[in-house]
């Protein structure tokens, strides 16, 4: 349906404070001390906003287990993991926010390396009650990475779980994939469904529709083997094409990132590597650029883009639009395990013209102390997208960003059935005769998750041309005419 702004029922605007947009310096601030965040051994994070007060809220994985801020809407949070309930699991990893049981309160699935997996369900009122056991998501094979997403177009949101260590010498470690049986229950279908690859040691799973046919695929980064891409047939199977496709490494792959890159309206991958700046080391080299070639296939354009071997372990990958100028830049995190690890900084590229510029150092964006996850979020509210990085070694560290120039809009879905914050729908925006495109994930980077909603740059841009959404399941919206510098949110 195609109608105007003005006359679209259940579009709700409402602006969100920019007056700093006017003040900014060209930097990233490490505001960390400030906000009261403060995390050991960290592992992954995950934005969302639990108690819907429109300030995005964040959890931390640690090896002690997680932490819970809120965010006091001020540009400081409040750890309240205590009365919410959220006691564990010790070795948490991956953290995965959506509303699995359609209720309006956003849970979180956790995945844990050294315990059972949990599954916290929101109660509503700032607590929650851990329902994996009840779920049947209480799985303890050492698992790393969680991603939302409905696979077989049932209306509910089913998870994938990446197993990536061992125990025990003989330890099972299958990923799953979990069915929502759309009573509060779910059923492992991995090994049915073709995904049950035994002893595959996944770090990550990505979720996207990769050949347009509006069905979930699945993209698995693999550590020492060739990263996995599986095609959902539509028909409840899924068959491994990564062959076909020209998915053929890195041989450590850690974590991945969905996005377009190139801005051609199809949705590119970026996946993290173990580099060592060895040359002729087939194992060892730069995080991969796979760009998306539209018709089934991509095409490895990591060094053509300027991916640098930077002798790094890198883990956490974001495809982001850091700067509003309206195309993906690249952001990397670094570190990690190896000896020395705690002296490797992360890495912020720019997006010009085809050609990504490393200009972390210039931006004061440079951090270290071996870092696993990162995650984005526009946590103090002014317009622009802030940077949490999950050290282990040290802090994690909160970058405000105060580099970003250009207008933006930011979009929030809401589906009309069990998938409430319509993870899988694909948006598209016109402006200034540029479209982009982008997907809402639930999952992504390295074992983290970003707050359901999509966030536009819009440059020098101060109006939407067309905003079209294709739901999960099927049906658009087409919107015209749209200010910016706000948040809409559509409902289907």
């Amino acid at each position: 349906m195609v109608r105007k702004l003005a006359l679209v029922m259940g579009v709700a605007v409402g602006a969100v404070g920019c007056s700093s947009m006017q003040t900014q310096t060209a930097h990233f601030a490490n505001v960390t001390g400030h906000s009261g965040i403060s995390t050991t051994e960290g592992r992954s994070a995950g934005w969302a906003d639990f108690d819907r007060n429109g300030c995005v809220d964040l959890l931390v994985s640690q090896a002690s287990g997680p932490a819970l801020y809120r965010n006091n809407c001020d540009r400081t949070f409040t750890d309240v993991t205590r009365e919410s309930g959220i006691d564990g699991p010790p070795g948490a990893v991956g953290i995965a926010w959506a509303d699995y049981d359609a209720d309006g309160n956003i849970d979180v699935y956790i995945a844990s390396a050294a315990g059972v997996n949990a599954l916290f369900r929101n109660n509503g009122d700032g607590s929650f009650t851990n329902t994996a056991a009840t779920a049947g998501v209480n799985d303890d094979r050492a698992a790393t990475g969680a991603s939302w997403a409905d696979y077989d177009g049932d209306g509910d949101l089913d998870l994938f779980v990446a197993n990536r260590f061992y125990p025990k010498p003989d330890s099972d470690i299958t990923d799953r994939l979990y069915r929502n049986n759309s009573d509060g229950t779910f059923t492992d279908v991995a090994p049915d469904l073709g995904l049950g690859v035994a002893n595959l040691k996944t770090f990550m799973g990505g979720w996207f529709d990769y050949d347009g046919n509006g069905t979930q695929d699945l993209y698995l980064a693999v550590d020492f083997n060739n990263d996995r891409l599986f095609r959902n047939n539509g028909q409840g199977g899924f068959q491994d094409v990564s062959a076909a496709a020209g998915i053929s490494g890195p041989a450590h792959g850690m974590a991945v990132a969905i996005g377009d890159l190139n801005g051609d309206g199809c949705q590119d991958v970026v996946v993290t590597n173990n580099t060592r700046g060895k040359s002729g080391d087939s194992e060892h080299g730069p995080s991969t650029y796979y760009q998306n070639n539209c018709n089934g296939t991509f095409t490895n354009m990591t060094t053509a883009w300027g991916i640098e071997d930077r002798a790094t372990v890198d883990w956490g990958v974001q495809l982001v639009d850091w700067d509003n100028d309206g195309d993906d830049d690249l952001a990397i995190v670094s570190g990690g395990m190896l000896k020395g690890g705690e002296k490797e900084v992360n890495a912020l590229y720019e997006n010009r013209n085809g050609r990504l510029v490393n200009v972390t150092r210039e931006l004061g964006a440079e951090v270290n102390g071996a870092a696993f996850g990162s995650a984005w979020a526009d946590y103090d509210n002014d317009g622009d997208l802030d940077w949490l990085i999950v050290n282990s070694k040290k802090n994690s560290v909160l970058l405000e960003n105060r580099a970003a120039s250009g207008k933006y809009l930011k979009v929030k879905l809401k589906g009309a059935g069990a998938n409430r914050d319509a993870v899988g729908a694909r948006v598209e925006l016109t402006s200034g005769g540029r479209t982009q495109v982008k997907t809402i994930l639930a999952g992504k980077g390295y074992a983290s998750s970003e707050e359901l909603l999509l966030q536009f740059g819009l440059d020098g841009q101060s109006e939407v041309d067309r905003l079209k959404v294709s739901w999960p399941g099927g049906g658009q919206t087409t919107l015209h005419g749209l200010k910016v510098n706000r948040t809409i949110v559509i409902n289907q």
